[in-house]
């Protein structure tokens, strides 16, 4: 009697939860921080349009020594956030909305549920797609805005090496 408890024992440790891959765990550490932080900075896109705009007509103001092409810079970048200002609450929105998705993605990958990397991979989309459908595509003109794409297919290329480890 006392064998058929071992082994009823070892049947069971045989199907422990699969352990969180190291790889992934940080992935999704550093995905939740990354969730916190943009969620404020989105949250704080309305303050952040109005300095930028402060900053831009303090330069353009009078007593300012610039180039003709520094003046239809800084004009350019004017243009793009009061296009981003008339457009704030669907910016807003969109970017929330990226965000749950993300964090939603990321949380089911800690449980090791596949559907968490499409969550996840929709959550890094929607903002860049809804971004080009209301604002264009002039906000991919410079070095740091396709830095900020880099980013993201980054985190996607990542979370896919990681896919084989989603059991769920």
């Amino acid at each position: 009697m006392n064998q058929g408890n071992e082994a009823d024992n070892l049947n069971a440790d045989s199907y422990e939860k699969p352990k969180l891959p190291q790889g992934l765990n940080i992935l999704t550490i550093l995905t939740f921080i990354a969730c916190g932080f943009w969620g404020l900075v989105t949250l704080c896109m309305p303050l952040l349009y109005d300095f930028l705009l402060k900053l831009m007509n303090d330069q353009l103001g009078p007593g300012k020594d610039l180039t003709a092409k520094k003046i239809a810079e800084i004009e350019k970048g004017k243009a793009s956030i009061e296009l981003m200002q008339q457009n704030a609450i669907p910016l807003l929105a969109i970017g929330m909305i990226g965000l749950i998705l993300c964090f939603i993605g990321a949380l089911w990958m800690r449980k090791l549920k596949k559907d968490g990397f499409w969550l996840y991979v929709a959550g890094q989309l929607v903002p860049i797609i809804g971004g080009v459908v209301i604002l264009g595509t002039d906000q991919y003109q410079s070095v740091g805005s396709l830095l900020g794409l880099l980013i993201p297919i980054v985190f996607i290329v990542l979370y896919a090496f990681q896919r084989k480890y989603l059991v769920k």
